[in-house]
């Protein structure tokens, strides 16, 4: 692996240094990483955008996309853990070193966050009542079976913890998917993956035909793990002989093709039958391997490799997770109306929200992980994903 000082020389000497290396953290996906809970951030505080101007319209659209960031977020996991899982199938300990290792980064904050709502709640009745809903219906959420709930009662049913169903998709990919790479050879690893994202697109869609677009058609496992399989399906083909490099001239067409689907949804104000569910994901994949077939001084690694997406990156985990509770909890001091009044125009005021809350989620991200999540990561170092050197 390069210093930071061989890659200034190496730089200096012209010599192209590529993002990807099999084995090495990419600093670039952490900025990519961040980029999608940036997007994501901006559509969480920007849900109610004023429409009633040229401008407002144009800015609303363009947040109203952000939450295709959790489709990235599947990508990238997909991609990441199918990683990891072939780089150590053959080394000791695979099950528990995996398992360790992501409950070290996944369960801490999440059932600390959970626990803080439940006590809070017992102790101010302002708190209870902001979220009442979820504390309805605790057992599916301590038990990762909130899309499942949803998927039943056919609604949006936890309130300010809505988004924890995205949360619950993963952990499922995060069980499941280890067997399955441990009992597949690696030949046959990216046929099964590529067959089974196409399954989950085709049983999304004639779920939609069916059932007229329930809940589940957003939530459900089943239907929504085809984007992480685009993940998976890039972590194997860059571990193949040929690697991606052959992949790059079919990107300009695949993303004109998937924006051109996109774009005609917008218009035409249709869901199309959920096939934009599987067209994100491919826009992602397609971005992914442009990055990781990049070099370093490419102006997409540069971006990427920018400080302020990799500290985003960084937060991202804790930034999602609080985002949504934390409109309800800031609502006495920090408010749409009460900015709007103040400037005297809904669209600067919004504008203000937005960057207010956002600046609010960041913030406890950090304190999230200075005073919880970095000390639980500590622990990895007694199960490593990789021998050591």
């Amino acid at each position: 692996m390069m210093t930071p000082r061989s890659q200034s020389e190496a730089a200096n000497h012209g010599v192209a240094e590529p993002v990807w290396k099999k084995g090495s953290h990419l600093p670039e996906l952490d900025g990519l990483r961040g980029f999608a809970i940036l997007i994501v951030t901006l559509y969480r505080f920007g849900k109610e955008f004023p429409v009633e101007t040229t401008a407002g319209k144009l800015i609303g659209l363009l947040l109203s996309q952000g939450d295709r960031g959790v489709e990235l977020f599947f990508v990238l996991s997909g991609f990441l853990i199918t990683g990891i899982l072939i780089d150590a199938k053959n080394r000791p300990h695979y099950f528990r070193n995996f398992i360790a290792r992501r409950s070290l980064r996944i369960f801490p904050l999440y059932f600390c966050s959970l626990l803080l709502i439940v006590v809070g709640a017992e102790l101010l009745p302002e708190l209870h009542e902001m979220f009442a809903t979820p504390l309805g219906n605790q057992f599916y959420l301590w038990t990762y079976l909130v899309n499942v709930k949803m998927s039943i009662e056919n609604e949006w049913c936890f309130g300010y913890l809505d988004h924890f169903w995205s949360l619950a998709v993963e952990e499922h990919f995060y069980f499941v998917w280890p067997l399955v790479v441990l009992c597949i050879r690696s030949t046959y690893l990216l046929r099964v993956a590529v067959g089974l994202a196409i399954l989950s697109a085709l049983s999304r869609i004639a779920f939609v035909l069916i059932t007229h677009h329930g809940i589940a058609a957003d939530v459900f496992t089943i239907f929504r793990i085809d984007a992480l399989l685009v993940g998976s399906v890039i972590a194997s083909l860059a571990r193949s002989q040929r690697g991606l490099e052959p992949l790059r001239k079919w990107l300009p067409i695949t993303l004109a093709g998937c924006a051109t689907i996109i774009v005609s949804g917008l218009v035409l104000k249709k869901g199309l039958f959920t096939i934009p569910l599987s067209v994100w994901p491919t826009i992602w994949g397609c971005i992914l391997v442009w990055l990781l077939t990049a070099n370093r001084s490419d102006a997409l690694a540069r971006l990427f490799n920018s400080a302020a997406l990799r500290s985003l990156g960084k937060y991202s985990y804790a930034m999602y997770v609080f985002q949504n509770p934390l409109i309800p909890m800031m609502s006495a001091v920090l408010s749409v109306a009460a900015l709007t009044s103040s400037v005297g125009n809904p669209v600067v005021g919004h504008l203000l929200y937005i960057a207010l809350m956002s600046s609010v989620t960041y913030m406890a991200a950090i304190v999230s992980w200075n005073l919880l999540e970095r000390h639980f990561l500590k622990l990895k170092k007694y199960f490593p994903s990789h021998p050591a050197v």
